[in-house]
């Protein structure tokens, strides 16, 4: 274990290099209380936003006692207990005038829930719904998921879920098999397919364009002559394929909708 300053000082230098302090406001000071009922222990976590990856900033401490982190607003902290089955999240807000210490009460725990991720790669929008087994009904949950995008939710394992179309069309159903913690992932429809045709005499190599780090990232080395290689893609994606030198090369840009596939005849 570090020593009870350093993971404070440690914690403060991981916020500022990382991408979320370019819109946090305000550095605050946040006092962790243990309030609860039983003689439970807990432990302070920060939450990535990114990609919901969770950091320890605390030592485990005892009812009746606090930790000091340094954070951000907006930023999001989780206590557990040993056994990290109990939880309790916690928002950092702006301070009030006048606070230079943010107080944070922790007074009870719940059970963790699983996380389920729904995305939809039909060739329209959709709306989920959750299955009331005891009522029979069908309650809608988030917004319209357009084609492409995802819908994220904490839910418990064995719940029931139905995506429709707009119409009204059931697509697709769902029963929930996560463990509490665990994202799981469920999709409606499927991506487009891109398919890539060697009609060259010799080899070709295919790569894809990140437009976010602009650099290619190679998705198939060798391609012979005459042979096809299928990728999963999404519409608007672009591939660079290259002969066997890398000298000549030609872009592709997939246009396929959702569900449908887009061969491309490769001749450089």
């Amino acid at each position: 274990m570090l020593s009870s300053l350093a993971p404070r000082r440690l914690f403060a230098i991981l916020l500022c290099a990382l991408p979320l302090c370019l819109f946090a406001e305000t550095k605050v000071s946040v006092r962790f209380t243990n309030a609860l009922k039983d003689d439970v222990a807990i432990s302070m976590y920060w939450r990535n936003p990114a990609d919901r990856n969770e950091k320890p900033v605390t030592h485990r401490f005892p009812r009746g006692a606090h930790e000091v982190v340094e954070a951000y607003t907006g930023h999001v902290f989780v206590a557990y207990d040993d056994t990290r089955e109990d939880f309790k999240e916690f928002y950092i807000d702006e301070p009030r005038a006048g606070e230079s210490v943010i107080d944070v009460v922790v007074t009870e725990l719940i059970k963790k829930t699983a996380i389920a991720r729904f995305i939809n790669h039909s060739p329209g929008s959709m709306e989920l719904f959750w299955k009331n087994e005891r009522t029979g009904e069908n309650i809608k949950v988030g917004p319209v998921i357009e084609k492409g995008h995802f819908f994220e939710l904490d839910t418990h394992n064995g719940h029931r879920f139905v995506a429709k179309n707009l119409k009204g069309q059931v697509l697709k159903e769902f029963t929930i098999n996560s463990v509490p913690g665990v994202r799981e992932e469920h999709t409606v429809g499927e991506k487009p397919v891109a398919i890539f045709r060697n009609v060259m005499t010799k080899p070709m190599s295919i790569f894809y364009f990140d437009k976010d780090s602009n650099q290619e990232v190679a998705v198939q080395e060798t391609v012979q002559p005459g042979a096809s290689h299928q990728v999963f893609a999404h519409p608007g994606h672009k591939f660079v394929v290259y002969d066997q030198t890398k000298r000549r090369s030609k872009e592709f840009t997939v246009t396929a909708d959702y569900e449908k596939k887009e061969t491309f005849t490769v001749e450089l």
